[in-house]
């Protein structure tokens, strides 16, 4: 094998971990928070950084290979410097926890939300969370009340929590009850 062939090698497997890392990353950015908020920023910002890897790699490659992966590498540049743009002026997110239920190796966490100033989106947020490690945690969304001021959680059995939450966009006076089944793993 020629040194040119062990570098053309060498580059696409670092570029298919850089492709494999970004795949994870963005699934994660989601699915899983950290309880200090600025730890989540940092790690959704250190996501939309993982294309800017992929560079070097395709530098090295022969010239008509560069010149394809750089054409589709350039608007997955862009694409991650506006997330990360957008990331870093705008996400002005802002949680207070309500109430927590436990249920089995899970906590339902209803929380008030805000994200955007005074046109951005409110109001209260409920998802499971399952604990990775200290401080880590799996989250799946559960359901999110528009313009809600406040709201209770109770534990209706097994697998099961119930939702009282007063006021939405609609009207203040508004009251929405409703029951959930939850998943015994967060995962999916």
């Amino acid at each position: 094998m020629t040194d040119s062939a062990r570098a053309v090698g060498k580059s696409v497997t670092q570029l298919l971990l850089v492709g494999v890392l970004m795949v994870v990353g963005y699934i994660c950015i989601d699915r899983v928070r950290f309880t200090v908020g600025i730890l989540n920023s940092i790690f959704a910002c250190a996501v939309y950084l993982i294309p800017f890897l992929a560079l070097w790699p395709v530098l090295r490659l022969p010239r008509l290979p560069k010149v394809c992966a750089l054409i589709l590498l350039v608007p997955l540049l862009l694409l991650s410097s506006l997330l990360l743009m957008g990331r870093a002026l705008f996400m002005r997110e802002r949680t207070e926890s309500l109430q927590i239920v436990q249920q089995g190796h899970s906590t339902i966490e209803l929380q008030r939300y805000e994200n955007g100033g005074a046109v951005g989106l409110r109001g209260l947020n409920l998802e499971q969370r399952r604990l990775i490690l200290p401080g880590l945690y799996i989250v799946r969304p559960i359901d999110f009340f528009d313009y809600a001021k406040q709201g209770t959680l109770s534990v209706e059995g097994t697998n099961r929590v119930r939702a009282h939450v007063k006021g939405n966009y609609d009207n203040n006076e508004a009251v929405v009850d409703k029951a959930y089944d939850l998943k015994p793993w967060v995962f999916f």
